[in-house]
């Protein structure tokens, strides 16, 4: 064999290990492809598990009694928690619906001074807040006020489908369950399940602490807060 036939021999040869090499790649990406192409993006956990939000309505009934002196303290707390649940979740004005015909309608109205005053202390104010009558029954002498405010709930999807075989699974592709804790976890625990609808506007700035920095800057001053000890980052000072 001359020279020339051997250089063409040994190409021919070196072509066929790289195809070689080109189609163990390719068959090895292929099976990755589960997980990396735009077909498969749509089998997200927030597609497979969704959550869902939902309208809610709080209530709080708060009993009347003719001639009681002022609220309880089982009624205060009551309305407290209430007003907090109102400051963290709450959407549109928090209503106070008031009985209408009943023999205890004329407490009821002394004791809607007392909840508004202390839903203010609460930090509920006179404009959050919404009035309503409601026709009650003339036989009803503990017809009570009745709290009220809109708020989301956050619904996630069921778990625990594992129709799928895990030991074989040729495409690599997403198993029925997977990421369906995660998303449930996330419904749990969101403070807001609005937040999950849409965003929340932006809150004013700090115009005061703005000229504080602008004037330090001026100065040529240091900016930043200053720094103290909680602030280390430092874990533990064992050495």
């Amino acid at each position: 064999m001359n020279r020339k036939t051997e250089m063409k021999t040994a190409g021919m040869t070196g072509r066929r290990a790289l195809g070689a090499i080109a189609l163990i790649a390719a068959t090895g990406l292929a099976g990755c492809s589960g997980f990396n192409t735009a077909e498969h993006a749509q089998f997200g956990a927030h597609y497979s598990h969704p959550i869902s939000v939902e309208t809610d309505v709080a209530t709080l009934n708060i009993g009347v009694v003719p001639g009681q002196p002022g609220l309880s303290p089982a009624d205060r707390a009551a309305i407290e928690d209430f007003a907090a649940a109102y400051r963290q979740r709450g959407h549109g004005a928090l209503t106070i619906s008031t009985p209408s015909g009943s023999p205890n309608s004329g407490a009821a109205t002394v004791a809607l001074s007392d909840v508004r005053d202390l839903l203010s202390e609460n930090g509920v104010g006179a404009g959050d807040l919404a009035y309503t009558p409601y026709r009650a029954s003339g036989a009803d002498a503990a017809a009570p006020l009745i709290l009220s405010f809109k708020r989301y709930v956050a619904r996630p999807t069921a778990c625990g489908n594992w129709s799928q075989d895990y030991a074989l699974d040729p495409t690599n592709g997403l198993t029925p369950n997977h990421g369906c804790a995660t998303q449930n976890n996330l419904a749990a625990m969101v403070a807001n399940p609005a937040d999950l609808v849409a965003p929340r506007n932006m809150t004013p700035a700090d115009a005061a602490r703005r000229s504080t920095v602008l004037e330090k800057y001026r100065a040529g001053e240091a900016t930043a807060t200053a720094r103290g000890d909680q602030d280390s980052g430092a874990v533990s000072e064992v050495k």
